[in-house]
């Protein structure tokens, strides 16, 4: 993959790195190394590097300079949650096609060592792009893609209808193609036939649900320009039933992944909490030495002062001893002797 966004075979094509965050550059063996240091704290890891094509219409390649597409780049890791500061990736523009388009490389192992979630990548990465898309004035691809239906024009079977039935024939024939083609990405995406419908719904596309008589799901029915196809006209894939059955699955793989989160976050904060009182162990533990040493201070300025105290008055008992012994000998009269003694 490193090979293939640095065009190494194909160095014409003149591959432009616009940025990086924690991957050398210079070579593919380097970049694929650097990839490779980091992924090894997650050696189980199967799908290790995500790969995501930004692409822009081909009459924005004027508007679309190297600088806007690398803050498009940032604000895109940001949609999708991955920390672009924590993360290694790789921005890699390709000249090789009309249309401005980036390559993405992301480790899926962040610098922590933490997984870097890929659940739901194909819808969240079509909510990042919609939001960028309003966020930066660009084209918004839903609407090329009506416009693109609109100017394709009839079919070769629409051209050759005569008849009113053949007209209707070949309407619904283009239809029923269109929404089949509209389906595909949704597969294993929604997790509900609600959020079916708000994908589906600005490319023109409605979603309705038959019931039986007794109000239990019969069948689903997708509308377009008029025309009702029905999910088993589309394919076995397509029917209401295997369609929920898509949507359990999410649901559960969402479920999985919700307590997952709250598993992380409930080992996070018990890990904060140990440490936290850890720190209080310690911070106690310094306290009572503290009070311990301070304590023993205390006593040894006590008993200083008391030994000074002590010297004090034995300095003073022998003063006032002395001072007795001299006040005696000046009191004792002196024998002055006479001449017949």
């Amino acid at each position: 993959m490193c090979r293939y966004v640095l065009q190494v075979k194909n160095p014409e094509k003149q591959a432009e790195v616009l940025a990086t965050y924690g991957v050398r550059s210079d070579s593919a063996a380097h970049m694929a190394a650097d990839f490779d240091a980091v992924r090894a704290m997650r050696p189980g890891l199967g799908k290790a590097v995500m790969h995501v094509i930004i692409a822009f219409p081909a009459e924005e390649k004027g508007k679309v300079t190297d600088k806007m597409i690398t803050n498009i780049v940032r604000d895109y890791l940001k949609e999708m949650e991955i920390s672009s500061a924590n993360t290694q990736w790789a921005a890699v523009r390709h000249t090789d096609k009309d249309h401005p388009h980036v390559h993405l490389l992301v480790n899926r192992v962040d610098l922590d060592g933490q997984t870097v979630s890929d659940s739901f990548c194909r819808s969240r990465s079509v909510d990042a792009a919609k939001k960028l898309e309003k966020a930066y004035g660009l084209v918004i691809a839903d609407q090329v893609g009506q416009k693109q239906a609109r100017e394709i024009g009839p079919t070769p079977a629409q051209i050759k209808a005569i008849t009113p039935k053949e007209k209707q024939s070949a309407d619904w024939s283009r239809a029923r193609q269109r929404i089949g083609s509209a389906l595909l990405p949704c597969k294993g995406v929604q997790g509900s036939f609600a959020e079916l419908g708000e994908v589906l719904r600005p490319q023109g596309i409605g979603v309705e649900l038959t019931q039986r008589k007794g109000g239990s799901r019969l069948g689903v029915v997708f509308v377009l320009d008029g025309q009702r196809v029905k999910g088993k006209q589309l394919g076995t894939e397509f029917t209401a039933d295997k369609l929920q059955e898509g949507f359990d699955q999410v649901q559960v793989a969402r479920r999985q992944e919700q307590q997952k989160a709250a598993d992380q976050k409930a080992a996070d904060q018990k890990a904060a909490d140990q440490k936290a009182a850890d720190q209080k162990a310690a911070d106690q533990k310094a306290a009572d030495q503290k009070a311990a040493d301070q304590k023993a201070a205390d006593l040894k300025a006590a008993a200083d002062a008391y030994s000074l105290a002590k010297l004090g008055e034995s300095y003073g008992q022998v003063r006032a001893k002395a001072q007795q012994h001299t006040k005696e000998q000046h009191r004792t009269p002196s024998r002055d002797l006479g001449i017949g003694d």
